[in-house]
């Protein structure tokens, strides 16, 4: 499911709902991967789960792929950020669809409206933690709740207007502020409810896909957060706020020029090198902003941890991960470990080549890496990433037709998180195939590799695909087959 096509996924039609379960019988002759075993878990968005029926979507799920662990949104507000308008989900008889899937309650809320699921809405009456662990309890299956920040003001969750960042001209920004105390009120009313209303639900999962300003300045943006809570908690910190503010500026000045086809006479990466030398304070604030980021994270560990100790805790580590230089750099695995229980990876091995040349066509093809043709450059590009250029697509592929990544991808990124994490939390690799939108046709056989290459890099638990409702059955038993195989020789 590419994010911004989320629609897709969220109005499965309810025809569905009739449809037969074949997958029954095998279900309960065991097929699920014991949870003593083995982590084997999956990602499903609510809307879908009810169009199939949960009881028909467990069975599936354990049939082929022995899945002993399901990880439900809880709140879909991120995806509406991605929609024109910004409209709700529809189902297939367009009827708008809830953005809450569980039970919420007003008293956690310093805002009622925080907790209003839209009562006309189409299963704002549901609980998707409570049906699943209902259903879950006979079959072996833990349930896990998720939540992805709806990080853009779309006036879809009322009040977040009021808690926008400031960019470095003093406009408010259309993304919410990690420091402004009502965005932070808004969090610990969502998880205080979420945790405590819902007993038997195992672990939590929180995820970010918003980067930093190096970034965003590179892409010609003006930068944030410069509002009042940024600037008083970066003078406590030490931090030049005024310097971090003009270099950004100047590093967008570099990045228009280049882009209006006005070649540096230093060089591009020289000129881009100088600016940081200019202006050091531009570095200490992108990582300031990335901290502020994790400080989100912290926050929320330790609330979860106070509520009910057994919750385990973890976080989505966006895709960007693999082929974001600067993500790499101020984001670093090693880090993460006191305020995690676990860690999931994306392995996205069949959207990583249309990605990451994506990222890399705006960031390094004719601006960092301008200096030198993109069949020096790209292999180059992939080197600092950790990859092996000569397993990997050639630029020139990439630019023809979308083109996957080698299970030696999948290995190298996820042995880097295992490595670096030294074993300070749990590593998940989360392999993603068969979404839509790529045209890469993966097959049984690659999923069977690249699953088992997780377990060559010593993961400590596999999830099956991005999300379950885009998966072929054929790959979801590939996928389970290789776990099957691995516990027999383990």
């Amino acid at each position: 499911m590419n994010r911004r096509n989320f629609v897709q996924k969220a109005a499965l039609g309810s025809a569905a709902l009739l449809a037969p379960n074949p997958f029954r019988a095998l279900a309960r002759r065991g097929d699920g991967i014991p949870l003593d075993q083995l982590f084997v878990g999956t990602m499903i968005i609510p809307s879908a789960l009810y169009a199939k029926g949960v009881a028909a979507t467990l069975d599936e799920m354990q049939a082929l792929a022995g899945i002993n662990t399901v990880m439900p949104f809880t709140h879909t507000h991120v995806g509406r950020q991605y929609r024109a308008d910004y409209r709700p989900f529809e189902d297939a008889d367009g009827h708008p669809l809830t953005d809450i899937y569980v039970r919420t309650h007003e008293a956690y809320y310093p805002d009622p409206r925080w907790a209003d699921r839209g009562p006309a809405t189409r299963y704002a009456d549901r609980d998707v933690i409570d049906e699943l662990v209902e259903a879950g309890a006979s079959r072996g299956i833990q349930v896990y709740g998720r939540i992805l920040e709806p990080y853009v003001i779309t006036g879809v969750i009322p009040g977040f207007e009021v808690f926008a960042e400031e960019d470095a001209l003093g406009a408010p920004g259309d993304h919410v502020c990690f420091n402004h105390p009502g965005y932070i009120a808004y969090w610990e009313a969502v998880i205080e409810d979420l945790v405590r209303s819902h007993p038997q639900m195992a672990g939590f999962k929180f995820g970010q896909e918003r980067g930093g300003p190096l970034q965003n300045a590179l892409e010609g943006k003006v930068v944030t957060c410069f509002c009042p809570h940024c600037l008083r908690k970066a003078r406590q910190q030490g931090l030049d706020a005024e310097e971090a503010r003009q270099g950004f500026l100047a590093l967008k000045q570099f990045s228009d020029q280049v882009r209006a086809g006005e070649a540096p006479p230093n060089g591009r990466f020289m000129t881009f090198f100088r600016t940081l030398s200019d202006y050091p304070e531009l570095l200490a604030w992108e990582r300031f902003w990335m901290q502020n980021r994790e400080d989100q994270r912290r926050r929320m560990y330790a609330q979860i941890k106070r509520i009910r100790p057994s919750v385990q805790v973890g976080w989505h580590i966006d895709h960007s991960m693999g082929w974001a230089l600067g993500m790499q750099a101020f984001w670093p695995y090693e880090q993460m470990g006191p305020y995690s229980d676990w860690l999931s990876i994306a392995l996205y091995f069949d959207s990583f080549g249309r990605r990451s040349k994506g990222h890399y066509d705006r960031l390094y093809k004719d601006l960092l890496f301008g200096d030198a043709d993109p069949a020096l450059s790209y292999p180059m590009y992939l080197s600092i990433l950790g990859l092996d250029p000569a397993q990997e697509p050639a630029y020139v592929a990439h630019a023809a037709e979308d083109t996957e990544f080698s299970d030696e991808y999948v290995y190298r990124e996820v042995r880097r998180a295992v490595t670096t994490v030294a074993g300070k939390a749990k590593v998940y690799g989360r392999l993603g195939f068969d979404m839509p939108k790529y045209d890469c046709d993966i097959q049984p056989e690659q999923v069977y590799q690249a699953t088992t290459r997780m377990f060559e890099a010593r993961v400590d638990g596999v999830f099956c695909g991005r999300e379950w409702d885009e998966l072929q059955p054929k790959n979801a038993e590939a996928f389970g087959k290789a776990v099957r195989d691995y516990l027999k020789r383990r």
